[in-house]
């Protein structure tokens, strides 16, 4: 509680040089976009039509007559392939809004955090990495260089980080200073992925071709792809992109002429079979090839993109994919699926269960909205 406690206490002393208008009942909760996944995707390219298959296989260009394949699972019992699992989370909270004549900024307060669990021979899962940390945000051109100095002294005694909300990022560099408050949540979710990817940083020895790191989330995050492909020159690295949400609006197209068939997403993975998954595009100019795999039998969910995960892997020589690999990982990525938390979060048809353990290992290495809340109180 101490650090929670010297963050407040540090705007405290900060709102006696200025005015702050209090949020409502305490701090409050910032709930993001319903699909803060599929934004973030949309920031890294403008691309929606996909044509390229990036995949070469000793059998032949087998899209060319059909373009789903089967991936029956291949269980930890006969090849256990994956055994990292990275994931980040966050929490952001509104404290309300500073006052300077006639500007004014909101205030924000967030957790962001990642993790790492291994997995051992046995099924049980352990922490290897988990790091947290606090941020404030203020819109520096808001305040005065007096008030912010005086913001950057008293939180430069926590444990807390100062950023200026209105900094441009990757995230963020569409919002105008009107949508300062849904400006934070793009803001923190970009920190938590630029911690994700120091995280990531620190197990990269310890991974081979038999030895597997699952990330959450697209490997198209520029400090992600950099390391990746700075680190493994000529070779794919051995980390396997896996997002739960991804863009609805790419096109694809198989073929060539007038015989070419085109698919929207909705079009395709309604005709994806349980544990099929769809050939491999190249994105991001050959920086990244992509392909999406179906979990769950649509009997099971209740929409044709429900149970679909979409996959990705850095390509640093940007040349095509072995089909033989990408089968490999879409066989064990299908024996992942269970056990689920069916009931404990929305995206539950898509989960891995050890992402979501380690989540949840995040989440409790927060404090929690009730001491947030409590605790994050202007008097």
């Amino acid at each position: 509680m101490k650090d929670i406690c010297a963050i407040r206490d540090a705007l405290k002393e900060w709102s006696k040089e200025v005015d702050v208008l209090p949020a409502a009942g305490g701090a409050q909760e910032d709930l993001l976009h319903p699909d803060p996944e599929e934004q973030e995707e949309r920031s890294y390219t403008d691309e929606r039509i996909f044509d390229t298959v990036f995949e070469r296989s000793i059998e032949g260009e087998w899209w060319r007559t059909e373009i789903f394949r089967p991936t029956t699972p291949i269980l930890r019992s006969q090849k256990h392939l994956f055994r990292y699992f990275l994931d980040g989370s966050l929490r952001s909270y509104f404290l309300g809004t500073v006052l300077e004549g006639e500007r004014s900024s909101p205030i924000h307060y967030a957790q962001i955090g990642a993790c790492i669990l291994f997995r051992h021979d046995a099924g049980t899962v352990g922490t290897e990495l988990l790091t947290t940390r606090q941020f404030v945000f203020v819109n520096r051109k808001s305040i005065s260089d007096k008030a912010w100095s005086h913001l950057e002294n008293v939180i430069g005694k926590t444990n807390a980080l100062l950023e200026d909300l209105a900094a441009p990022d990757l995230f963020t560099r569409h919002y105008g200073d009107v949508d300062l408050r849904v400006r934070a949540g793009g803001k923190t979710r970009y920190k938590m992925r630029e911690l994700e990817a120091e995280v990531m940083a620190q197990v990269l020895d310890k991974l081979n071709d038999e030895t597997w790191l699952i990330m959450d989330g697209s490997l198209m995050f520029q400090p992600i792809l950099q390391t990746l492909q700075e680190r493994y020159v000529g070779r794919i690295p051995p980390v396997l992109g896996v997002s739960k949400n991804f863009r609805k609006d790419p096109q694809f197209v198989f073929g060539r002429g007038p015989r070419a068939q085109r698919f929207s997403i909705y079009s395709l993975l309604a005709q994806l079979k349980h544990e099929h998954r769809t050939a491999a595009f190249s994105a991001y100019g050959g920086q990244v090839v992509f392909w999406y795999v179906r979990l769950r039998p649509q009997g099971q969910v209740d929409y044709p993109l429900m149970g679909v995960v979409k996959c990705e892997l850095v390509t640093p020589n940007r040349e095509p994919v072995s089909t033989e690999l990408i089968d490999l990982l879409s066989q064990a990525l299908v024996a992942e699926r269970s056990v689920t938390p069916h009931g404990r979060d929305r995206r539950w048809h898509a989960h891995l269960y050890p992402i979501f353990l380690a989540e949840q290992a995040i989440r409790n290495a927060f404090y929690s909205r009730e001491v947030v809340q409590q605790l994050m109180r202007w008097r």
